[in-house]
Protein backbone atom coordinates (compact mmCIF):
# COMPACT_ATOMS: atom_id res chain seq x y z
CA UNK A 1 0.00 0.00 0.00
CA UNK A 2 1.41 3.47 -0.95
CA UNK A 3 2.55 6.22 1.99
CA UNK A 4 -0.34 8.87 0.19
CA UNK A 5 -2.85 5.30 0.49
CA UNK A 6 -1.70 4.90 4.15
CA UNK A 7 -2.55 8.71 4.94
CA UNK A 8 -5.33 9.08 3.86
CA UNK A 9 -6.96 6.46 5.68
CA UNK A 10 -5.63 8.61 8.29
CA UNK A 11 -7.14 11.32 7.66
CA UNK A 12 -10.60 9.84 7.26
CA UNK A 13 -10.24 7.79 10.68
CA UNK A 14 -9.03 11.30 12.24
CA UNK A 15 -12.12 13.05 10.50
CA UNK A 16 -14.32 10.30 11.95
CA UNK A 17 -12.80 10.92 15.28
CA UNK A 18 -13.19 15.04 15.05
CA UNK A 19 -16.89 14.47 14.88
CA UNK A 20 -16.94 12.14 17.58
CA UNK A 21 -15.41 14.64 19.74
CA UNK A 22 -17.38 17.39 18.40
CA UNK A 23 -21.06 15.37 19.61
CA UNK A 24 -19.46 15.02 22.85
CA UNK A 25 -18.78 18.69 23.24
CA UNK A 26 -21.80 20.02 22.35
CA UNK A 27 -23.48 17.55 24.92
CA UNK A 28 -21.50 17.87 27.31
CA UNK A 29 -22.00 22.14 26.77
CA UNK A 30 -25.76 21.34 26.97
CA UNK A 31 -25.43 19.13 30.15
CA UNK A 32 -23.39 22.26 31.59
CA UNK A 33 -25.76 25.07 31.26
CA UNK A 34 -28.63 22.49 32.26
CA UNK A 35 -26.61 21.73 35.74
CA UNK A 36 -25.79 25.60 36.17
CA UNK A 37 -29.35 26.68 35.40
CA UNK A 38 -31.10 25.58 38.40
CA UNK A 39 -28.27 26.21 41.04
CA UNK A 40 -29.76 29.54 42.25
CA UNK A 41 -33.15 28.47 42.87
CA UNK A 42 -32.04 24.90 44.67
CA UNK A 43 -29.94 27.23 46.71
CA UNK A 44 -32.74 29.44 48.06
CA UNK A 45 -34.96 26.71 48.45
CA UNK A 46 -32.71 24.89 50.94
CA UNK A 47 -32.03 27.75 52.93
CA UNK A 48 -36.36 28.01 53.23
CA UNK A 49 -36.39 24.34 54.31
CA UNK A 50 -33.49 25.31 57.02
CA UNK A 51 -34.82 27.80 58.61
CA UNK A 52 -38.12 26.11 58.40
CA UNK A 53 -36.29 23.26 60.26
CA UNK A 54 -34.93 25.77 62.89
CA UNK A 55 -38.66 26.55 63.95
CA UNK A 56 -39.34 22.89 64.39
CA UNK A 57 -36.29 22.28 66.37
CA UNK A 58 -37.75 22.18 69.96
CA UNK A 59 -34.99 23.65 72.52
CA UNK A 60 -32.94 20.97 74.30
CA UNK A 61 -33.79 18.48 71.93
CA UNK A 62 -30.95 15.90 70.38
CA UNK A 63 -29.74 17.24 67.12
CA UNK A 64 -28.80 13.77 65.59
CA UNK A 65 -28.14 10.15 65.97
CA UNK A 66 -25.65 8.71 67.60
CA UNK A 67 -23.86 6.02 64.83
CA UNK A 68 -20.57 6.08 62.36
CA UNK A 69 -20.31 8.92 60.36
CA UNK A 70 -21.67 7.94 56.69
CA UNK A 71 -20.37 9.08 53.69
CA UNK A 72 -21.43 9.26 50.14
CA UNK A 73 -19.33 9.52 47.26
CA UNK A 74 -20.17 11.36 44.09
CA UNK A 75 -17.88 9.80 41.25
CA UNK A 76 -18.30 9.51 37.78
CA UNK A 77 -19.10 6.58 35.55
CA UNK A 78 -18.06 8.27 32.05
CA UNK A 79 -14.77 9.38 31.17
CA UNK A 80 -12.71 11.68 29.58
CA UNK A 81 -12.61 13.70 32.42
CA UNK A 82 -9.16 12.96 34.00
CA UNK A 83 -8.10 12.43 37.53
CA UNK A 84 -11.56 13.52 37.94
CA UNK A 85 -12.94 10.27 39.80
CA UNK A 86 -8.95 9.76 41.62
CA UNK A 87 -9.39 12.87 43.43
CA UNK A 88 -12.67 12.27 44.62
CA UNK A 89 -11.99 8.93 45.87
CA UNK A 90 -8.60 10.15 47.48
CA UNK A 91 -10.62 12.79 49.01
CA UNK A 92 -13.19 10.46 50.85
CA UNK A 93 -10.57 8.08 52.53
CA UNK A 94 -8.96 10.65 53.82
CA UNK A 95 -12.42 11.61 55.71
CA UNK A 96 -12.46 8.47 55.75
CA UNK A 97 -9.52 7.87 58.15
CA UNK A 98 -10.19 11.26 59.99
CA UNK A 99 -13.84 9.90 61.02
CA UNK A 100 -13.65 6.20 61.33
CA UNK A 101 -15.17 3.61 59.69
CA UNK A 102 -18.57 3.97 58.79
CA UNK A 103 -21.10 3.17 55.55
CA UNK A 104 -19.97 4.34 52.17
CA UNK A 105 -22.32 4.92 49.44
CA UNK A 106 -20.56 5.31 46.15
CA UNK A 107 -22.20 6.99 43.28
CA UNK A 108 -19.98 5.57 40.12
CA UNK A 109 -18.78 2.15 39.45
CA UNK A 110 -15.39 3.55 38.51
CA UNK A 111 -14.62 4.44 41.76
CA UNK A 112 -15.23 0.82 42.85
CA UNK A 113 -11.86 -0.63 41.86
CA UNK A 114 -9.71 2.38 43.91
CA UNK A 115 -11.75 2.06 47.00
CA UNK A 116 -11.00 -2.04 46.68
CA UNK A 117 -7.68 -0.57 46.42
CA UNK A 118 -7.77 0.63 49.65
CA UNK A 119 -9.24 -2.11 51.03
CA UNK A 120 -12.80 -0.47 51.62
CA UNK A 121 -15.80 -2.14 50.68
CA UNK A 122 -18.90 0.32 49.73
CA UNK A 123 -22.24 -0.25 51.32
CA UNK A 124 -24.25 -0.08 48.25
CA UNK A 125 -22.82 1.16 44.67
CA UNK A 126 -25.26 3.06 42.57
CA UNK A 127 -24.84 4.69 38.46
CA UNK A 128 -23.26 7.99 38.95
CA UNK A 129 -25.98 10.26 37.72
CA UNK A 130 -25.21 11.92 33.98
CA UNK A 131 -27.92 14.28 33.37
CA UNK A 132 -30.07 16.70 35.25
CA UNK A 133 -32.85 14.45 33.97
CA UNK A 134 -31.84 11.23 35.63
CA UNK A 135 -31.27 12.80 39.29
CA UNK A 136 -34.34 12.63 40.73
CA UNK A 137 -35.03 8.35 39.76
CA UNK A 138 -31.38 8.48 41.37
CA UNK A 139 -32.40 10.50 44.54
CA UNK A 140 -35.46 9.53 45.80
CA UNK A 141 -34.09 5.51 46.87
CA UNK A 142 -30.71 6.97 47.65
CA UNK A 143 -32.19 9.03 50.41
CA UNK A 144 -34.56 5.93 51.62
CA UNK A 145 -31.09 3.81 52.04
CA UNK A 146 -29.11 7.11 53.86
CA UNK A 147 -32.70 7.26 56.04
CA UNK A 148 -32.62 3.22 56.72
CA UNK A 149 -29.70 3.35 57.73
CA UNK A 150 -29.82 6.38 59.97
CA UNK A 151 -33.20 4.47 61.64
CA UNK A 152 -31.16 1.32 62.27
CA UNK A 153 -28.62 2.68 63.82
CA UNK A 154 -25.69 2.23 61.38
CA UNK A 155 -25.10 6.01 60.50
CA UNK A 156 -25.23 8.72 62.74
CA UNK A 157 -23.61 11.73 60.74
CA UNK A 158 -23.37 11.94 57.53
CA UNK A 159 -21.33 13.73 54.73
CA UNK A 160 -20.92 14.06 50.92
CA UNK A 161 -17.91 13.99 48.67
CA UNK A 162 -18.37 15.72 45.55
CA UNK A 163 -16.75 18.33 43.32
CA UNK A 164 -17.30 22.16 43.28
CA UNK A 165 -17.70 23.87 40.93
CA UNK A 166 -14.82 26.66 40.30
CA UNK A 167 -14.79 27.53 36.38
CA UNK A 168 -14.88 25.80 33.11
CA UNK A 169 -12.76 22.87 33.59
CA UNK A 170 -11.85 23.80 37.28
CA UNK A 171 -13.25 22.28 40.35
CA UNK A 172 -12.01 21.61 43.62
CA UNK A 173 -13.43 18.17 46.08
CA UNK A 174 -14.81 19.24 48.78
CA UNK A 175 -16.87 17.60 51.77
CA UNK A 176 -20.42 18.95 52.56
CA UNK A 177 -21.56 17.76 56.26
CA UNK A 178 -25.96 16.97 55.53
CA UNK A 179 -26.36 14.93 59.03
CA UNK A 180 -27.40 16.57 61.61
CA UNK A 181 -28.81 18.79 60.21
CA UNK A 182 -27.66 22.32 61.32
CA UNK A 183 -30.78 24.50 62.28
CA UNK A 184 -30.78 27.75 63.01
CA UNK A 185 -31.31 28.65 66.71
CA UNK A 186 -33.07 31.93 66.47
CA UNK A 187 -36.34 31.02 65.44
CA UNK A 188 -39.07 30.75 68.18
CA UNK A 189 -40.44 27.12 67.98
CA UNK A 190 -43.88 26.29 66.27
CA UNK A 191 -47.02 26.38 68.23
CA UNK A 192 -48.45 22.29 68.59
CA UNK A 193 -50.87 21.74 66.02
CA UNK A 194 -54.00 19.37 66.23
CA UNK A 195 -53.39 17.73 62.57
CA UNK A 196 -49.54 16.79 62.79
CA UNK A 197 -47.71 15.52 65.54
CA UNK A 198 -44.13 17.92 65.11
CA UNK A 199 -42.09 15.23 65.34
CA UNK A 200 -43.66 13.11 62.30
CA UNK A 201 -43.41 17.18 60.40
CA UNK A 202 -40.01 17.23 61.96
CA UNK A 203 -39.12 13.62 60.14
CA UNK A 204 -40.99 14.84 56.94
CA UNK A 205 -38.93 17.80 56.42
CA UNK A 206 -35.63 16.47 57.46
CA UNK A 207 -36.41 13.91 54.58
CA UNK A 208 -36.78 16.89 52.14
CA UNK A 209 -33.56 18.93 53.52
CA UNK A 210 -31.73 15.99 52.94
CA UNK A 211 -33.14 15.30 49.28
CA UNK A 212 -32.46 19.53 48.75
CA UNK A 213 -28.93 19.35 49.51
CA UNK A 214 -28.21 16.25 47.91
CA UNK A 215 -29.60 17.71 44.81
CA UNK A 216 -27.53 20.74 45.06
CA UNK A 217 -24.39 18.79 45.32
CA UNK A 218 -24.92 16.60 42.63
CA UNK A 219 -25.82 19.64 40.26
CA UNK A 220 -22.55 21.39 41.79
CA UNK A 221 -21.12 17.54 40.44
CA UNK A 222 -22.70 17.56 37.34
CA UNK A 223 -21.80 21.02 36.39
CA UNK A 224 -17.65 19.69 37.40
CA UNK A 225 -17.82 17.09 35.29
CA UNK A 226 -19.44 18.26 32.48
CA UNK A 227 -17.17 21.71 32.40
CA UNK A 228 -14.05 19.50 32.74
CA UNK A 229 -15.26 17.04 29.68
CA UNK A 230 -16.09 20.18 28.01
CA UNK A 231 -12.27 21.62 28.36
CA UNK A 232 -11.22 18.16 27.61
CA UNK A 233 -13.08 17.53 24.29
CA UNK A 234 -12.18 20.94 22.97
CA UNK A 235 -8.11 20.07 23.78
CA UNK A 236 -8.66 16.84 21.85
CA UNK A 237 -10.18 18.94 19.02
CA UNK A 238 -7.70 21.23 18.89
CA UNK A 239 -5.08 18.61 18.98
CA UNK A 240 -7.49 16.75 15.66
CA UNK A 241 -6.93 20.06 13.91
CA UNK A 242 -3.28 20.45 14.38
CA UNK A 243 -2.93 15.97 13.55
CA UNK A 244 -4.85 16.48 10.50
CA UNK A 245 -3.57 19.58 9.22
CA UNK A 246 -0.22 17.77 9.42
CA UNK A 247 -1.25 14.86 7.62
CA UNK A 248 -2.98 16.47 4.78
CA UNK A 249 0.34 18.90 4.31
CA UNK A 250 2.25 15.27 4.44
CA UNK A 251 -0.07 14.21 1.49
CA UNK A 252 0.75 17.35 -0.45
CA UNK A 253 4.31 17.32 -0.15
CA UNK A 254 3.88 12.88 -1.53
CA UNK A 255 1.63 14.38 -4.25
CA UNK A 256 4.22 17.45 -5.19
CA UNK A 257 7.39 14.70 -4.71
CA UNK A 258 5.48 12.09 -6.66
CA UNK A 259 4.26 15.04 -9.50
CA UNK A 260 7.57 16.02 -9.56
CA UNK A 261 9.13 12.40 -9.96
CA UNK A 262 6.80 12.15 -12.86
CA UNK A 263 7.96 15.32 -14.77
CA UNK A 264 11.38 14.27 -13.89
CA UNK A 265 10.78 11.00 -15.98
CA UNK A 266 9.02 12.41 -18.78
CA UNK A 267 12.35 14.99 -19.33
CA UNK A 268 14.61 12.22 -19.11
CA UNK A 269 12.58 9.78 -21.56
CA UNK A 270 12.30 12.68 -23.75
CA UNK A 271 15.98 13.64 -24.14
CA UNK A 272 16.52 9.73 -24.19
CA UNK A 273 14.49 9.86 -27.24
CA UNK A 274 15.91 12.47 -28.77
CA UNK A 275 19.32 10.88 -28.22
CA UNK A 276 18.38 8.05 -29.96
CA UNK A 277 16.85 9.93 -32.50
CA UNK A 278 19.80 11.75 -33.65
CA UNK A 279 21.84 8.94 -33.78
CA UNK A 280 19.60 7.25 -36.10
CA UNK A 281 20.27 10.16 -38.50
Amino acid sequence: MSRERVLQRRLRSLGTLKEAVGALRSLSAQHFRAARAPLAAVRAYRDEVQRFLGVLHAPGAASGHEGPTGIVLIAADLGLVGDYTARLVRESLALRAESGPGPLVCLGHRAVSPLARAGVEPASVQPAPTSVAGLTSLLLPLVDTILSLRRAGQLGSLWLVAARFEGAGEYSPVRVPVLPVPVPADRPPLATSPYCDTMTLRSVVIREYLYVSLYETLLEALASEHGKRLVTAESARSWLDERIGATRRLVTAIRREASTQELLEVIVAARAARREGGGVR
